[in-house]
């Protein structure tokens, strides 16, 4: 009997020995991040998918296969490649994307939003309506067949401030002033200033272009206006007089594609089109900064242009 227990104990202690060989390598490569393909006998290292949504509870389909996580979850031991991920709730427009799982790596899509079907919307205003602006978060003004009026932003403590209603119906841009005392609004060829003091309120047309109008920009700190059309670049200035003075601050080679103005540091920035031996007629973003120095020789320009006030010189 003690033979046979020192071989069954022999036996079993070289199994162990063998099981611990084998299963080795698998508890350390699943502790590393490696996982085994037995099918085709390769090891490869796993990613990890991080899936968020607001609301939270959404559930996830990767590849067509739902998982057993809701969201927030964490997906692990995923082969790296290529998943198509959904995020489905009831109520909620679904979300989907192509995620890229790489080795050894977290791939999150952490800022899901779902956006409920049904949406919450109401009428804060009737009809008659030509069109609106928003004054950053305390005012909504109304252009309306009857007149000027402004609310709040929900649409309550409605106010008819002017009887005026000859708006235009093709209003391409609106702006406010700095201060919100006078707004800016503006069609292909035509530019008006709506003025919003109490009981001062008007509406001065301020230019007519004989090109279509892009955009136009309060010029900080100062009465003037930057006007951009399809030719050129031009400032206006709000004078009291019937006419106002204008100067071309810059002609385009091309029609501008795109404008962007920095009210801060007054620079305008604009796509033209740059003729010239070596530039084969490339498209170049240029800034023009309309800074006090230039723009000083500009207000020269504008005085000898100013029509005679019946003043006289001391």
């Amino acid at each position: 009997m003690r033979r046979v227990d020192k071989i069954r104990r022999a036996m079993a202690f070289y199994f162990a020995v063998l099981l611990f060989c084998i299963l080795l390598p698998v508890i350390l490569s699943y502790a590393l991040g490696y996982k085994i393909d037995y099918r085709h006998f390769k090891i490869y290292k796993t990613g990890i998918l991080y899936i968020s949504s607001r609301p939270v509870g959404a559930s996830i389909c990767i590849n067509g296969k739902m998982c057993q996580s809701l969201t927030p979850a964490q997906i692990e031991e995923l082969k790296p490649g290529d998943y198509k991920v959904e995020v489905r709730k009831d109520g909620f427009y679904p979300w989907e994307r192509e995620m890229v799982v790489r080795p050894n790596m977290v791939t999150k899509a952490d800022r899901i939003v779902l956006f409920p079907i049904t949406q919450e919307m109401k009428a804060i205003s009737r009809g008659g309506i030509r069109d609106f602006t928003a004054y950053g978060n305390s005012f909504i003004y109304y252009m309306k067949s009857s007149g000027l009026f402004r609310s709040d932003m929900d649409g309550g403590d409605m106010k008819r401030l002017s009887s005026y209603s000859d708006w235009p119906y093709d209003i391409i841009g609106k702006r406010f002033s700095v201060d919100g005392n006078e707004l800016l609004f503006f069609t292909t060829y035509k530019l008006s200033m709506l003025h919003l003091q109490p009981g001062a309120i008007k509406v001065d047309e301020v230019f007519t272009s004989q090109d279509p109008i892009i955009d136009a920009f309060w010029y900080p700190s100062a009465g003037y206006i930057i006007v951009v059309t399809h030719r050129d670049i031009m400032v206006v200035e709000l004078s009291d007089f019937e006419r106002r003075n204008a100067v071309s601050l810059y002609k385009f080679n091309s029609r501008p594609r795109s404008v962007s103005y920095d009210d801060n540091k007054g620079s305008l920035y604009f796509i033209d089109t740059r003729i010239g031996e070596d530039s084969k007629n490339s498209n170049f973003l240029y800034r023009l900064d309309l800074k006090q120095k230039l723009f000083t020789g500009l207000m020269q320009l504008l005085i000898k242009k100013e029509p005679d006030a019946g003043y006289e010189k001391r």
